[in-house]
């Protein structure tokens, strides 16, 4: 697997503000990332994983914790899937 490296710069202040140093910083963004990515339905759960750098479980926990659903059907999905279900 290729890895891509991704660098941006951010005032200090804002990790003193966050009481994080870099490598906090790093590893919530990735989570942060990787959580509003699979909300908005960018990345599969298993991508989502990869990026945030935690177990499935731990990704599961924190989904729960930011009140994203682990399952998100469109409403009119939803409703397709129930008539196929119920012929």
């Amino acid at each position: 697997m290729k890895i891509a490296k991704i660098n941006f710069e951010i005032p200090e202040d804002i990790l003193n503000a966050l009481n994080q140093d870099v490598n906090e910083f790093t590893q919530q963004s990735r989570l942060y990332t990787a959580l509003q990515l699979f909300k908005n339905h960018r990345l599969s759960f298993g991508k989502a994983v990869e990026l945030a750098g935690i177990s499935k479980d731990e990704f599961l926990i924190e989904l729960g914790k930011n009140n994203i659903d682990y399952i998100s059907y469109d409403p009119s999905d939803l409703e397709t899937e129930l008539e196929r279900f119920s012929k």
